[in-house]
């Protein structure tokens, strides 16, 4: 798959297609741009001796961790969830806390995943200064999830960002920063953090010292890109080229799937991120123009559970993307 061929069918208007299977959203498909299928045995084969490194929020969580159920369980998570016994990898709510999901979806791993993760639960309390009930969330700085797999010679891993003036923080204990430190076991990592930066110091440091051979950042929804400046994304668009430069490697930008509501991702959400980011020799993956068309789609067959996020199939559709974008097929001679 060639990536200006990609880019171009993407942008392109009624050129995304979603098939249908029992009544529910099944295969991407685009115009002038044939996508290869990859089987179990194939992704294993294509991610050999890659060190894939995503960078991101919770929609970037769930891309990485439907990946993870495809390469080490041979198969894709349930397309819709909502399975009795099996909570999703795509949905944190079919879990019965926070901790319950971190803890429960490492251990589908088997060990070979390490989680440096905790997060409390939201919970509702009455505020007499307001005379009403309010909402308690636990501030960015007291949630880790940073995720990495390794089984063989596959490695792939989780960084989690939300936005700026937020950081990429973690412990000692986990890569790359093991420091001679025994890890906290997933969901028990509720230490201050060890170490903390803002991105594109993530980016030079943390994850650059991943030595990953591909790199796929997406700011998320936590607030649009355009936010950060044209300074700031000149420097994580080269510090992300610099990550992989070594191993002659490739940085992508995923643009934030579509959203529903009054704060919902458009077309424009990440216009900085890709001017710079594109300008700096990144690859793309438009989730953007990838999802969109499933907003069209009647509600009961949308296949979101929230207004931001999609269930497994469509996670399951965007890694078979990204997997072309990292081993495309030889072009015919």
């Amino acid at each position: 798959m060639e990536d200006g061929k990609a880019a171009a069918a993407l942008a392109g208007p009624g050129n995304v297609f979603w098939s249908a299977l029992n009544g529910s959203v099944d295969q991407l498909s685009v115009r002038g741009c044939p996508l290869r299928r990859f089987s179990h045995a194939e992704a294993v084969q294509c991610l050999a001796s890659k060190r894939l490194v995503f960078v991101g929020d919770s929609i970037t969580r769930y891309q990485y961790l439907t990946l993870l159920h495809f390469l080490d369980r041979g198969e894709w998570p349930h397309p819709t969830g909502n399975q009795p016994g099996q909570p999703s990898v795509a949905n944190e709510h079919e879990w019965a806390s926070w901790n319950a999901f971190l803890r429960g979806t490492s251990r589908l791993f088997g060990g070979r995943e390490l989680c440096d993760c905790y997060r409390e639960d939201l919970f509702e309390y009455f505020d007499p200064r307001f005379r009403r009930f309010v909402t308690w969330k636990p501030p960015e700085d007291e949630k880790f999830e940073n995720r990495h797999y390794r089984s063989g010679n596959i490695s792939v891993s989780h960084f989690t960002f939300t936005t700026e003036p937020n950081t990429v923080h973690g412990h000692f204990g986990f890569p790359p920063y093991e420091n001679g430190r025994k890890p906290c076991k997933p969901a028990a990592c509720r230490a201050a953090a060890d170490w903390s930066y803002r991105l594109v110091d993530a980016l030079r440091k943390p994850v650059a010292a991943m030595q990953p051979t591909h790199l796929v950042l997406n700011s998320g929804l936590w607030g649009s890109s355009n936010a950060f400046g044209n300074k700031t994304w000149q420097n994580i668009a080269r510090a992300g080229r610099t990550a992989v430069a070594a191993q002659q490697g490739r940085a992508i930008w995923r643009t934030t799937t579509a959203s529903l509501g009054k704060n919902a991702a458009g077309r424009d959400h990440d216009k900085l991120a890709l001017a710079h980011t594109t300008a700096a020799g990144w690859g793309v993956l438009d989730a953007w123009a990838i999802t969109s068309p499933l907003l069209q789609l009647p509600p009961i067959v949308r296949p979101l559970w929230d207004p931001r996020h999609f269930t497994a199939v469509v996670y399951r559709e965007l890694n078979q993307y990204l997997l072309n974008m990292i081993c495309p097929t030889p072009a015919a001679s």
